[in-house]
């Protein structure tokens, strides 16, 4: 199946600043949900640019959804980035990008790198429900730390999801295997690990392959998945320790 790319709608703050950073958001999402890191490197003199991916937010619907699918359409935007912050699936394709021809910077935040068939059909249902409505009531008593806008942009993203895409992207990715990816990284990288009893992504393994080639900041217990709705401090940390501020 021959992979093209699509022009993806684009979230940009401070589009006339210095460096360049490209923000990538997680499954079910959109680039609108990064506004809050994107607010911290705009006020900081740099242009931040968040896509929604294909087959969320306002960008086109898609009928692929394979990796390498979603790796085109990033390289669209260009490939000279000053920095990449990457959050969940977001850091999955990252971490293709920086096996590639790109040389960045980088934070991802909770990255999906290994899922197993088991793990997939675990997930499935808990991603379905992400998609279409979302109370904003409900989900703000879920996450009493998230603020009530990342609450509300988040409601925003489910209402342009639909639970085929999900399945989609789980069929057409999985089983996922890319930590080892990590070996071709040639710019410094920090990953933000939730704890997987908080639901974190990064498996132990995936830890093991990663401290050859980043630094791995484990956090502690009682921080989710959305770390950069929940603990924004800590991504802003993160990026102090790859890049200038």
């Amino acid at each position: 199946m021959t992979v093209f790319p699509i022009r993806l709608q684009t979230h940009a703050w401070n589009p006339l600043g210095g460096r360049r950073a490209l923000l990538l958001h997680g499954l079910s999402a959109d680039g609108g949900t990064m506004w809050r890191t994107a607010s911290f490197l705009a006020g900081h003199g740099w242009t931040a640019i968040a896509p929604d991916l294909r087959s969320h937010g306002r960008s086109p619907t898609a009928d692929d959804h394979r990796l390498d699918a979603f790796v085109a359409d990033i390289g669209l935007l260009g490939d000279s980035w000053d920095l990449i912050v990457a959050h969940s699936f977001g850091g999955t394709i990252a971490a293709e990008l920086l096996a590639g021809d790109l040389v960045a910077p980088a934070v991802l935040i909770d990255p999906l790198l290994t899922l197993d068939r088991a793990g997939a059909e675990w997930l499935r249902p808990r991603l379905h429900a992400k998609c279409g409505t979302l109370e904003a009531e409900q989900l703000q008593r879920d996450n009493p730390s998230w603020s009530p806008r990342d609450v509300h942009r988040r409601v925003l993203a489910a209402a342009q999801m639909t639970p085929d895409v999900v399945d989609a992207i789980i069929d057409d990715n999985v089983p996922l295997a890319v930590a080892n990816r990590s070996a071709a990284w040639s710019a410094p990288v920090v990953v933000l690990a939730v704890d997987r009893q908080d639901g974190g992504a990064v498996t132990p393994d995936d830890v093991a392959v990663l401290q050859r080639r980043s630094s791995i900041v484990v956090i502690e217990a009682g921080t989710g998945h959305s770390v950069h709705c929940e603990r924004p401090e800590l991504v802003v940390e993160a990026i102090r320790q790859v890049v200038t501020i």
